[in-house]
């Protein structure tokens, strides 16, 4: 992913290959987070039968895979602002290679709910920070890339959720098949260390403040496609094997597949969202899930259920991207906290989609318990022209932050 002529305009010949060493290692970031945590994801089914809950109570443990990255967003965020994102996003990863295997070890509620509390710590403050470094890249490029970013996240996911179902089919156990994902994370630690921007924001306001009305206005918008996007990964595979009675492996293939569209939307989200606008393509992306996953829970077929969500991916795609991108390019603050403060509203959706999903499914089952999340996306795709429509820094794709010159990497 190396800067183009046009990208690179005014630096030198140096100047560009730091420039795209450095897009390549936040791409490698994304890549690798969502791998993790598409190859975790795809193993929920058989994380709830070895612990031995019951869809309520894995809706719990979920929710501290949640809170934990919620606790760490705010801190993650004032840190790379003043330490540097590219520090917390390596020590972000490192902490999650640390953290993977133990979720394979839990074999009750407490122990499966302490493991995702403490990986959603460190996802959290990765997550905060790897944006951050992308929309630093972003700047210095002076072209959008979020988005782009968000769907090589994306394609991580899929890789990890694919790679987990061949897993089950060969006969790799949880455990194992963690400590291998963990040591490739580890490995890719060197090529982020080595080659990601070095940059610190220290006199951009305060850490903490309230919210400015469009940060919240962003909030809302991000709450409602993240508790979306939420639900399909954590809960597709109980949907498919509970509701619709697919196979362990249809289950994890299912979230591949989900995941492989939200890449597909997110790679074209950039281009997308200059020629229509970020609003639009929320508020249409948002009725096309709404569809995919209604059909999804309507339809008794294994087949036909894969596609629901795989429309649902389609249609979730750009929620994020435009949203972190806005929230980090906001006047008188740094990325990281503008982005953490978007991002902890956002997980927020996360933080409460696991339980409300849950606590639902045992009364209701969990095909009822879904059409919540249709209704959501209902709302979203009504609001969204009128939420994320408001007053922002000009760009081709809407809000993109001022340049940016970044600490030259140290050799």
């Amino acid at each position: 992913m190396g800067a183009t002529s046009n990208e690179s305009a005014g630096l030198s010949h140096e100047g560009t290959l730091r420039l795209g060493r450095a897009t390549f290692a936040v791409a490698l970031a994304f890549l690798v987070n969502g791998m993790m945590f598409g190859a975790w994801a795809a193993r929920i089914p058989g994380l709830k039968d070895h612990a031995g809950l019951d869809s309520t109570h894995l809706g719990f443990a979920l929710l501290c895979g949640s809170g934990g990255a919620v606790m760490a967003m705010s801190v993650a965020g004032l840190i790379a602002a003043r330490r540097g994102s590219h520090l917390v996003t390596v020590a972000g990863l490192l902490g999650c290679a640390a953290a993977l295997p133990f979720l394979a070890l839990a074999d009750s509620f407490v122990a499966l709910a302490v493991a995702l509390l403490v990986l959603g710590g460190f996802q959290g403050s990765m997550d905060v920070a790897m944006n951050a470094s992308g929309l630093a890249v972003e700047q210095a490029r002076r072209r959008p890339i979020l988005s782009r970013l968000h769907g090589t996240w994306s394609v991580g996911s899929f890789l990890g959720a694919f790679v987990t179902a061949a897993a089950i089919g060969a006969g790799v156990g949880m455990l194992e098949e963690f400590a291998l994902v963990a040591g490739a994370m580890v490995l890719s630690t060197l090529a982020l260390w080595a080659f990601m921007i070095r940059h610190r924001v220290v006199s951009a306001g305060p850490a903490f403040r309230r919210p400015s009305a469009r940060l919240l206005a962003l909030g809302v918008a991000i709450f409602c496609g993240m508790l979306a996007e939420g639900s399909a990964n954590d809960w597709s595979g109980v949907f498919m094997r509970t509701a619709v009675g697919s196979s362990q492996q249809e289950a994890a293939i299912t979230l591949a597949v989900f995941s492989g569209s939200m890449a597909v939307s997110r790679l074209a989200g950039d281009r997308i969202t200059e020629l229509v606008g970020g609003p639009r393509l929320v508020a249409v992306g948002a009725a096309l899930g709404a569809v995919g996953l209604a059909a999804a829970l309507t339809l008794q077929a294994v087949g036909p259920a894969i596609g629901g969500f795989m429309l649902l991916g389609l249609g979730l795609g750009a929620v994020v991207p435009v949203a972190l991108r806005a929230g980090g390019s906001q006047p008188g603050i740094s990325p990281g906290v503008g982005i953490a403060a978007v991002s902890t509203m956002g997980y927020a959706g996360l933080l409460s989609g696991p339980p409300i999903i849950g606590t639902a499914a045992g009364f209701v089952g969990i095909r009822a318990a879904l059409a919540l999340v249709v209704a959501l996306l209902v709302f979203l795709a009504a609001a969204a022209p009128r939420v994320m429509a408001m007053p922002a820094t000009t760009g081709p794709a809407g809000p993109v932050a001022k340049p940016m010159t970044p600490e030259p990497t140290p050799r």
